[in-house]
């Protein structure tokens, strides 16, 4: 059964003989229903601050809530953005490493052209030595003939000279 402050103030106690002072229970009384209405009030102000807490904690839990879903999504976001630099990575990795074997191939064919040039421009130049020489050795043969006609011919003027005991 509730009892409220108007049922304590209210109340009246049936009268025996020697009994209490009416005065006394009613004043005893009047203060009991009024500490309980101070009561009953506190009771209800701190019910409705529980009401009000527990509706502000659900929301903090609910806040709680939504940034464990954000903190979760965002991790989700980085690992994802990480395997995805990764990947990236990898992929750029990939394109150099072939780029560089281009190059290299195209270095190496490039290489073979010229060491291909250098090989044919020695032959040129041994082919060019070689007339030189030759060239060099035939003029050296011509002057040695032409030498040799110039002794002969003097051999021949001094066969041809009249001798001096000689007359005409």
């Amino acid at each position: 059964m509730k009892i409220t402050p108007i049922d304590i103030s209210s109340h009246r106690f049936a009268k025996k003989m020697r009994g209490l002072d009416p005065e006394e229970v009613r004043s005893f009384l009047n203060l009991v229903a009024g500490e309980f209405e101070r009561l009953v009030i506190e009771n209800n102000a701190l019910r409705e601050e529980l009401a009000q807490i527990k509706s502000g904690l659900a929301d903090y839990k609910e806040r709680e809530r939504i940034l464990k879903e954000t903190l979760l999504t965002a991790q989700k976001l980085a690992q994802d953005m990480k395997e995805e630099a990764r990947k990236e990575a990898q992929l750029v990795l990939k394109e150099a490493e072939i780029k560089g074997a281009h190059l290299l191939d195209q270095a190496a064919r490039k290489a073979g052209q010229i060491e291909g040039m250098i090989q044919a421009l020695r032959v040129e130049r041994d082919a060019f030595e070689q007339r030189v020489r030759s060239a060099v050795d035939q003029h050296l043969r011509l002057l040695d003939m032409h030498k040799k006609e110039e002794e002969i011919e003097d051999r021949l003027r001094f066969m041809k000279k009249p001798s001096s005991g000689e007359t005409a």
